[in-house]
């Protein structure tokens, strides 16, 4: 079987341990690879398994597995004492657990952009005032948004950004459109919202900017500037990530020994 490591360089411990993976995975007829993997594996926490995803661009026919040796560890799911364990499973059948992500589209003069988050991606205009963004449902307009700025999270990142911000948590990761926002203007003269809106799977989230067209989108920690934009759209991937685990795990048990 070919795999694919990507290991937390910064962290000392990581590095140890990616030889000691990279020996039993070899001694048990492997061969690590940089390029046309089965399984990628990463090595430090949820920050090096999102690199993973994107630097394999977000590729649905790979399987992922993820060790956490850094702190929360939400989206990974093998500690280093389950290297043993792993490495065994790799030969017989892991559970597969379906981690939906986010479709996004930006259109400006260039033409069209596509992106894809894991997490979800922060929208907001260049400089250091409030933001103003038309969005739209389908094509049912939601709000006349006036704030710092708008995030579109998926529901494997409502535990992130989004729980942070007061969103709400989608239990089992069933796959849905978190609409939420950060310091929206709410008076007599706005009227933002001021608590997140879940919408259905199938929906599409469409976001345009009114007075200025020049955008910040943040995906999953990153930034990428975009000017003259005319719209983004924002959807629910018809695809998915296939994410190695021993077996499933209940959403409780996650919650409590990760958020509580």
């Amino acid at each position: 079987m070919k795999i694919r490591l990507f290991v937390n360089n910064k962290k000392e411990e990581c590095k140890e341990f990616e030889k000691t993976l990279v020996s039993k995975l070899r001694d048990n007829n492997h061969k690590i690879v940089t390029a046309n993997p089965d399984i990628c594996i990463s090595i430090g926490g949820d920050g090096t398994f999102l690199y993973m995803i994107h630097q394999m661009a977000f590729n649905t026919k790979v399987k992922y597995a993820g060790f956490n040796l850094g702190t929360l560890g939400f989206l990974t799911s093998f500690t280093s004492e389950d290297v043993d364990k792993f490495v065994k499973t790799l030969n017989s059948e892991f559970f597969l657990d379906e981690f939906s992500f986010e479709d996004i589209e930006v259109k400006n003069i260039n033409g069209i952009h596509k992106y894809n988050s894991l997490n979800e991606v922060v929208i907001r205009n260049f400089i250091n005032k409030s933001s103003r963004l038309d969005v739209f449902c389908d094509k049912d307009k939601i709000e006349e948004f006036v704030g710092d700025a708008i995030v579109v999270a998926s529901s494997v990142g409502s535990s992130a950004y989004n729980l942070n911000l007061g969103g709400p948590l989608i239990y089992d990761k069933s796959p849905c459109i978190i609409l939420n926002s950060i310091a929206p203007i709410y008076n007599n003269v706005y009227s933002s919202f001021r608590n997140a809106i879940v919408f259905n799977k199938d929906k599409k989230i469409t976001i345009i900017p009114r007075k200025d067209t020049n955008i910040n989108l943040i995906i999953d920690g990153h930034m990428k500037n975009l000017k003259d934009v005319s719209e983004i759209y924002v959807t629910i991937s018809k695809k998915s990530l296939k994410v190695l685990r021993f077996n499933k795990v209940p959403f409780g048990e996650i919650i409590n020994s990760k958020l509580i």
